[in-house]
């Protein structure tokens, strides 16, 4: 490619179809190839800086003596030239660019008008699980209350206590907290309100599937909740990384399952011997499994109680798991345990306060 020859090409003028609307990206790299080439014979046309100062050297004694300085700014010219065009036609083309994203965005796109291509896989493999999901465009949240919540809801008190499953030290805290003769949460539950938040901690690659199984147990068996928390931080040991590496995404469902009917079965809160530990677990089983795979089952109650329903790759929690992790990043928690006592950071709260230490702090936030 010559590009003396730069010049004779012909740019032939077209218009912004509704094709370039539909697909923006590709409006944007056509325009950016069109201003280029449009713009190219502006940098190259004219001779460069250095061939006409050499030019001028040529004819001139007296700048021919000076030739090493001239030719150092004729070098500092030529880059501060070439430099200034580029940004010229830079600025041109993301101007033009930013313009015609504009327009595209503005225009229908062909997936508002027609949301399944005929025939295809996706339109297919659709079911009524996926047909469910119209709800998502009016409620992005579910009508469930982050967090399990115990104590006196109606004072102005409250500790918020935010854990992960897969962490020792949230579990040292949770159970100073719940558990014993002289557990806190025995001790002032009467006059304030206790909430343990849900922190999903992905360097635990299993901490999300712990977190869904208690999110299954708080939509399905309420009652049961706080003992199941307390049950599966007690032996919350059998699920550290090491335990569960080689199990896949359905071998843990399936036995997290069982674990969780166990406690619910075993609950006088909420069995009274007639619940069944297979059925149990098979309820269990479809809140966690998506419903196009083996097993899948997605229940329609699911949707009246979290405010929406799943795709093809989400189980009946993962509104609630969504909203646990957004409410997680916005109180800005990183680390686990993070106490708050009414909404303020109580850095101060180790893991291994023991219960004398709790009582002190809570006696004074009480009495103050």
């Amino acid at each position: 490619w010559d590009p003396t020859q730069v010049e004779s090409i012909k740019i032939q003028p077209f218009s912004f179809d509704t094709t370039m609307a539909k697909h923006p990206h590709r409006a944007i790299a056509t325009t950016l190839l069109l201003l280029l080439v449009a713009y190219i014979p502006e940098t190259i046309a004219a001779p460069p800086p250095q061939q006409r100062i050499t030019t001028c050297f040529a004819s001139s004694p007296s700048l021919r003596r000076s030739a090493p300085s001239s030719r150092l700014q004729s070098s500092r010219l030529e880059s501060s030239v070439q430099a200034d065009n580029r940004r010229s036609v830079l600025r041109r083309a993301l101007r033009a660019s930013g313009a015609l994203l504009t327009v595209a965005q503005s225009s229908p796109s062909r997936a508002e008008a027609k949301p399944h291509h005929e025939g295809g896989k996706r339109a297919a493999s659709n079911t009524a699980a996926t047909n469910a999901s119209s709800p998502r465009s009016a409620m992005n949240f579910p009508r469930v209350h982050p967090g399990l919540r115990v104590g006196d809801p109606s004072t102005d008190v409250l500790c918020e206590v935010f854990v992960d499953f897969a962490c020792p030290y949230s579990r040292k805290l949770f159970t100073t907290l719940t558990t014993g003769s002289e557990a806190v949460l025995d001790t002032y539950g009467g006059r304030m309100a206790f909430t343990f938040h849900n922190v999903l901690q992905p360097w635990h690659h299993q901490s999300l599937w712990l977190h869904e199984s208690s999110f299954a147990i708080k939509l399905l068996y309420p009652r049961s909740e706080l003992a199941y928390w307390k049950a599966l931080f007690a032996d919350a040991p059998n699920w550290y990384d090491k335990e569960i590496y080689g199990l896949t995404r359905a071998e843990f469902y399936d036995k997290i399952a069982a674990f969780a009917a166990g406690v619910v079965v075993a609950d006088a809160e909420e069995s009274d011997g007639t619940l069944d530990e297979g059925e149990v677990k098979a309820k269990i089983l479809q809140y966690l499994i998506p419903p196009l795979q083996p097993g899948g089952n997605f229940p329609p109650e699911a949707t009246k109680a979290l405010g929406s329903g799943p795709n093809d790759d989400e189980n009946a929690v993962f509104p609630l798991t969504r909203q646990v992790v957004k409410f997680q990043r916005k109180r800005a928690v990183h680390v686990t345990p993070t106490v708050f006592f009414n909404g303020i950071e109580q850095g101060q709260i180790s893991s291994s306060w023991t219960v004398e230490e709790w009582t002190e702090f809570l006696d004074r936030a009480l009495w103050a």
